[in-house]
């Protein structure tokens, strides 16, 4: 009787793991603590704004309402997948998303490790994750959230692994297949990774027809390919080509993010600036890089290209966790730039090699870890509050949405009159309007006009039981403006101010009812709707 592959990779894992020695487990142990500590007082922070518009797609999802036509999202769906399958695995807890986005994380992690001994040998595995556990949290933890990035970042190196793992194990057309399903996975988190993935695909076509010389098997390989992608594409994208053939999808996530991308938001001056930044914080890493440049190989400069296509994916962004993209690629090279430079140094004594290359290695990580040291050191409270109190209404969007769960019922909808749809996500309230950020109805784009008509009358449509005002609804809006002609209007006539959350420094808090003279200092308003108490004609 055959046993079966399970219970023979079982043993193999098995056996493996039983001959590795107490370093090997020390380092394992070690990782996992730094990987933690990173973590243990950010985990649970109030959710950002993109964190609130996935959150919030996910909750509709989950009632059968189609996002895109009733949530305006700008990033393809697997990451609304993503915020669905945290809902579903722990419902009620508001930072699922972060414990998944770290799974996934960790997992892209040991991908990474994969890749670098596929590549470079065994020696390169634990340097390389040791390296990209502080970089992709960027400086001084700045993107601690469960962004997009952070989980495109598991099929992206799953993409990668793949073709490392083809590379060195023989080529065949499956390998380009299961490539191909995770490369259109990686693309439906975020369209920005094409250059990336469009150059690793390239080289590979390129390798493959040098070695076998052979078109029948080459076409073969990129049919595996091309139907790897459609089966991800198809699978992923179904209910929204079912529900209206993806026109509405199309419309956030092509058509606005064009007229977006020529915001100001996007510059190679930004560019610059962030690159800038990360060069200050990481200066380190340029020994390691004279260590890459000082024995470069025809692989090497493939990942050195490979990281050039990554910078290109960050569409030259403002926002800082655009680059977390580079990370894996950087901290690749920045493993083999430490070995490099450890030969360099060793070459009168030899023997000190392995001393050499581990002291490069502790002091490159303690380096990448010193910017983040001091945001260690806070209460999850302290750090919610550096981090997040001066961005926007992050920090009381909690108690707002508390507020507005108490004010409503499950079936009246809730106007939030700004960019925080956090506030939505916290409450379980369904928005009248798929404009649940003002970006699309502020930004110049081709179809501000259509937009702003079609919130109008949305809200008309569907006439919400509260109204929540935040400061952040006048960042950038065209004058005049029909919608906040409108809100202004529509407060005036059929709500009355319920309360505020005034902010006050440490003596911040919620104010109800809110006086005239702490208005001003109110970054968040709540309006409920007037209902008439008097009698019908006729009783």
């Amino acid at each position: 009787m055959p046993v079966p592959a399970a219970h023979n990779f079982s043993q193999r894992l098995r056996a493996g793991l039983a001959g590795r020695s107490w370093t090997f487990w020390l380092s394992c142990i070690g990782l996992a603590a730094l990987f933690l500590l990173l973590r243990w007082n950010n985990f649970n922070a109030p959710l950002i704004r993109d964190e609130g518009e996935y959150a919030y797609s996910a909750q509709i999802l989950k009632q059968g309402i189609a996002p895109y036509d009733h949530a305006f999202i700008q990033k393809p769906p697997m990451v609304i997948y993503s915020y669905f399958l945290a809902d579903w695995l722990m419902p009620d807890i508001f930072w699922s998303p972060r414990l998944l986005a770290c799974g996934f994380v960790a997992l892209a992690t040991l991908l990474l490790g994969c890749i670098a001994r596929l590549e470079f040998g065994e020696g390169f595995a634990w340097p390389v994750m040791w390296l990209v556990t502080p970089m992709i949290l960027l400086p001084g933890i700045g993107q601690f959230t469960a962004n997009t990035e952070m989980f495109m970042l598991l099929p992206l190196t799953g993409t990668f692994a793949v073709y490392c793992y083809s590379r060195k194990n023989g080529l065949h057309p499956q390998h380009w297949f299961w490539a191909g399903l995770m490369g259109a996975t990686t693309l439906l988190y975020k369209y920005t990774a094409l250059p990336v993935l469009g150059f690793m695909f390239l080289a590979w076509l390129v390798e493959t027809w040098r070695t076998t010389r052979d078109a029948r098997f080459l076409i073969r390989c990129c049919a595996a390919l091309v139907l790897g992608g459609i089966i991800a594409t198809v699978s992923e994208l179904g209910f929204f080509l079912a529900h209206d053939g993806g026109a509405t999808l199309w419309d956030c996530t092509v058509r606005f993010n064009r007229d977006y991308v020529a915001s100001n938001n996007f510059s190679f001056l930004a560019m610059w600036q962030r690159l800038k930044a990360l060069g200050a914080d990481w200066w380190f890493l340029c020994l390691p890089g004279l260590g890459v440049f000082c024995q470069m190989t025809r692989r090497l400069w493939f990942w050195v290209a490979t990281l050039a296509c990554a910078v290109v994916s960050t569409g030259a962004s403002s926002f800082e966790h655009y680059y977390i993209v580079l990370m894996p690629f950087g901290a690749l090279l920045a493993a083999v730039g430490v070995n490099n430079l450890s030969m360099i140094l060793s070459k009168r004594a030899p023997a000190a090699a392995v001393k050499i290359k581990n002291g490069i290695l502790f002091l490159a990580v303690f380096m990448l870890f010193l910017p983040d040291a001091p945001w260690l050191s806070l209460s999850p409270e302290a750090f919610a509050a550096a981090k997040l109190s001066r961005r926007s209404v992050f920090i009381e969007s909690l108690a707002v949405g508390r507020r507005v769960a108490e004010l409503s019922s499950p079936q009246d909808f809730v106007w939030v009159a700004a960019s925080e749809p956090q506030i939505l996500c916290y409450a379980k309230r369904q928005s009248p309007t798929r404009f649940i950020t003002v970006y699309a109805l502020t930004i110049p784009n081709a179809k501000l006009d259509d937009y702003q008509a079609q919130a109008i009358r949305e809200v008309q449509a569907h006439p919400p039981e509260l109204i929540v005002w935040a400061q952040s609804w006048l960042q950038e809006t065209p004058q005049p403006s029909p919608c906040l002609i409108f809100l202004n209007q529509t407060l005036a006539q059929d709500y009355e101010r319920v309360g505020g959350y005034v902010l006050a420094g440490k003596d911040s808090r919620w104010v109800e009812p809110l006086p005239d003279e702490e208005l001003p200092a109110a970054s968040v308003v709540l309006f409920k709707r007037k209902h008439s108490t008097q009698p019908a004609p006729g009783s």
